[in-house]
């Protein structure tokens, strides 16, 4: 039907896509270049696919200053939103009863002067900061697919809305309009889809694939004597196995609130490996439960992040688009920090969009400043002083596993001890990571004990809460009667091929209960997938971690979507 429709044309200078901190970053440096500069600001257009702005934005976060330092002379007198600064950093390395304090602060940890933020509320005064110099920003408008003219990004298609779930359009159907632009910046956040089959389609992939990590996080109101402002606490070990990347983060927010949250990496080998349940086993420790004691679980949200890090970040430019932010996989994985990086990648393609303009040029050749300029960038040196810190970590695979926590040593002596007096070298130059699905062991591979991962933690609804409940404090809506935006290609395989290998780990990877599989006609060894597309909380880790690579996460309507305003 796509095809068929007749649909509107809307053209503009510069089409960015996606409104966070680094497509905002982008236009407000832009503005005030063309400013300072005497040059006309081009037709400018932010568009967003949540109902509103902010409302898909989701993060920890404790934001560098350094970045927004730049942009602005003075931020905070500017009116930009924060919790707190931290006055108060500990790691903690935890078994499953104890919390051991490390001594000193790894430098990449320390957060000292640094702002707890709402993202979604920092997004926000971005985005009246880019209106105020008179830049247009349309929420709604979920980028498609991007449009092409030979190997040139032309513009992009919105989504429709209004189709049945049979794909035909209902009474209030309206086509999706093509947008235009002579240069198309991508800044969908983590996994884009506009970005993904851009990558895929030029091999604009960089030395290693792009790695992940799915966040699950959650605000709580605490009692004030469990409450205090300016404290941050990160934590590593359980209730992650030794094979499994990832740990703990806990930020006092105002209003005796808390950020909580836990990651885990998708390069995990267990099929029963949940992030939803990681998240509340995380919550029973005594360090947490003590400080969540007579409290209340007020949001929750999950979302996937690149940290792939330095030798995973794409080709930043093409002819006629640029990636910026987390779709450029900017995130700084060591330290847990994406914001900062987003802002300045903003920035930087910003400089070489004026560059751009004054030459009306947008190929590739022009266009390729950006990447010089990000190479020479303070935030590409932050990067390639961690640069084997992720892909590292596989290391601990080649050791026994009867040596437990020990099998960390390689990794540490890699990617973390040796990283500092090598200028973040390392052993070796350059480690050699696989895409995350791969890790993935079958079912016939895993070890008695490993199988026990497949019991869950026992819910009380009070301190730890299932997977409904948690789409429920998502605030995640869908429109039901649309078709699925989440693309299987072959749902065979599910109830067959991936069923007796794998053991269908959708149904642990998904923090939101999208995949089921249901028994067929009542009968227990016959099932067929159900997907529930009404909970998904848009954080993408179906298109990262399903061991076929069958799932394709696609945007649905228009404002459809979780609702993370204030997280």
């Amino acid at each position: 039907m796509s095809e068929a429709v007749e649909r509107e044309r809307l053209d503009v200078d510069l089409l960015f896509v996606g409104a966070g901190s680094a497509t905002l970053a982008a236009v407000i440096r832009l503005a005030d270049l063309c400013k300072e500069q005497g040059v006309e600001m081009p037709a400018t257009l932010v568009i967003e696919k949540a109902e509103e702005i902010g409302g898909h934005q989701l993060s920890g976060a404790m934001m560098d200053a350094r970045a927004i330092d730049e942009l602005f002379d003075d931020p905070v007198k500017e009116g930009m939103p924060f919790e707190a600064k931290c006055d108060y950093d500990a790691v903690y390395f935890l078994t499953s009863k104890r919390a051991i304090k490390l001594p000193i602060t790894p430098p990449p940890m320390a957060n000292h002067g640094n702002y707890a933020i709402s993202l979604s509320d920092f997004v926000k005064w971005l985005a009246e900061q880019a209106e105020a110099r008179e830049i247009e920003i349309y929420p709604g408008f979920p980028a498609a697919e991007p449009i092409l003219e030979g190997d040139r990004v032309v513009g992009v298609r919105i989504q429709d809305r209004g189709v049945d779930k049979d794909g035909k359009p209902k009474g209030v159907f309206e086509a999706g309009p093509e947008i235009y632009a002579k240069c198309v910046i991508f800044g969908e956040g983590s996994r884009g889809s506009c970005t993904k089959s851009l990558v895929d389609r030029f091999d604009l992939g960089g030395y290693n694939p792009q790695a992940y990590e799915t966040g699950i996080k959650e605000i709580w109101k605490v009692k004030p004597e469990n409450h205090r402002l300016g404290r941050v606490l990160h934590t590593m070990g359980w209730p992650h196995d030794p094979t499994t990347f990832g740990g703990g983060w806990l930020y006092d927010l105002k209003d005796d609130q808390i950020s909580l949250g836990f990651v885990t990496g998708l390069d995990y080998d267990n099929p029963y490996t949940d992030p939803h349940d990681n998240m509340q086993r995380f919550k029973t420790h005594p360090l947490i439960s003590k400080i969540l004691e007579g409290g209340e679980c007020i949001k929750y949200g999950a979302k996937t992040m690149p940290v792939g890090g330095y030798f995973s970040i794409p080709k930043l430019y093409m002819n006629g688009a640029m990636l910026v932010g987390d779709s450029a996989g900017t995130c700084n994985g060591e330290r847990l920090k994406g914001v900062h990086m987003a802002l300045k990648s903003g920035m930087l393609a910003a400089e070489t969009l004026l560059q751009a303009i004054q030459k009306d040029d947008f190929s590739a050749e022009t266009l390729s400043s950006y990447e010089s300029a990000w190479n020479e960038s303070w935030a590409a040196k932050e990067h390639y002083k961690s640069r084997n810190f992720h892909a590292s970590f596989k290391f601990t695979f080649k050791m026994p596993r009867w040596m437990g926590w020990a099998r960390q040593l390689p990794w540490l002596a890699n990617g973390q001890a040796l990283a500092i007096p090598t200028g973040g070298r390392g052993l070796f130059k350059q480690v050699k990571a696989h895409p995350d699905h791969t890790h993935m062991k079958k079912l016939s591979q895993l070890s008695a004990k490993e199988r026990k991962k497949a019991e869950k933690v026992a819910y009380d609804g009070k301190l730890t809460f299932d997977k409904v409940t948690a789409v429920a404090l998502a605030g995640s809506r869908h429109e039901v009667d649309q078709p699925h935006h989440l693309k299987v290609a072959d749902t065979d395989l599910c109830a067959t091929t991936c069923a007796e290998e794998y053991g269908n780990p959708c149904e642990n990877f998904c923090p939101a209960d999208v995949y089921e599989m249901i028994p067929d006609d009542g009968d227990e060894s016959k099932k067929h997938l159900v997907i529930h597309h009404e909970n998904c909380v848009h954080c993408k880790t179906c298109d990262i971690a399903d061991p076929y690579a069958q799932i394709t996460w696609t945007t649905p309507e228009g404002g459809d979507g979780p609702d993370y305003a204030n997280m």
